[in-house]
């Protein structure tokens, strides 16, 4: 999408290659996990992205829906990986199959930006219109963001090899996703759903339907729950049909 749309999110941190690009993904449950996750994933990255291009440039008039996109953010990733490390991560390797510490490289990862990804929630939850600091807040994003993108395509990888579970478990298996998936889901319906939408592109490697939703569930979405915080959508990278858009703030680097 870079190309036709001129600077977007899709950098300055790379996208990662989703599994089902290059191979099958219906043959383990561990295959669909690691490619679900690599979906999440590329929206994170787009988030971080938008909000890194466009830091700079928020007119004062803009400032505080901004910054409830960057804390907004911030707390759906931060929630993500409180859930890997206190639910999802300790049932993988409850499996049969699955070695005990099997995921804690991944876990350790999270040490790496964890505060710094605190310190951009601090700053976007706090900081008042007239002291907003574009270039601050793209200090903050540098500081942790390349650790933080390293973890995010190095998971892929070790979710995939989860495939080691004994046959018979792969039920299991994926119950422990599934049951975190709900868990997730339990997030604030007015601003995780709409955010989530507006960070996919569904144009990405040939197309795709990531997140699978019910019919209809996108105009809800759209015209329900995106209404309430819909200033702070406006920074967002795709609207809520997923289809890419311009970003609005770019300045001069447009």
């Amino acid at each position: 999408m870079a190309s036709a749309l001129g600077k977007w999110a899709d950098g300055p941190l790379e996208l990662i290659e989703t599994p089902s690009f290059t191979k099958r993904i219906d043959d383990h449950p561990a295959h669909y996990i690691a490619n679900e996750m690599a979906f999440a994933h590329n929206a994170m990255l787009r988030g971080l992205n938008a909000i890194y291009l466009q830091a700079p440039y928020i007119p004062k008039a803009d400032v505080s829906d901004f910054l409830f996109f960057v804390a907004s953010w911030a707390g759906w990733v931060q929630h993500h990986h409180i859930l890997e490390e206190t639910r999802m991560f300790p049932g993988f390797e409850s499996i049969p199959g699955i070695r005990p510490g099997q995921l804690s490289h991944n876990i350790e990862q999270h040490h790496l930006f964890s505060t710094g990804l605190d310190d951009l929630l601090k700053y976007a939850t706090n900081t008042i219109e007239a002291e907003y600091d574009g270039g601050t807040l793209r200090e903050l994003i540098t500081g942790f963001s390349t650790y933080m993108r390293e973890h995010l395509a190095d998971e892929i990888d070790t979710l995939w090899s989860l495939e080691c579970c004994e046959n018979g478990q792969e039920e299991n298996l994926l119950k422990v996703y599934k049951d975190c998936e709900a868990e997730a889901g339990k997030q604030d319906k007015t601003v995780v759903p709409p955010m989530v939408l507006g960070l996919c592109d569904k144009t990405f490697q040939g197309g795709n339907s990531w997140p699978a939703m019910p019919i209809g569930s996108e105009y809800i979405v759209h015209y329900l729950l995106g209404r309430k915080h819909g200033g702070a959508w406006r920074f967002l990278p795709s609207d809520t049909f997923r289809r890419p858009r311009p970003l609005s703030f770019l300045g001069d680097e447009s």
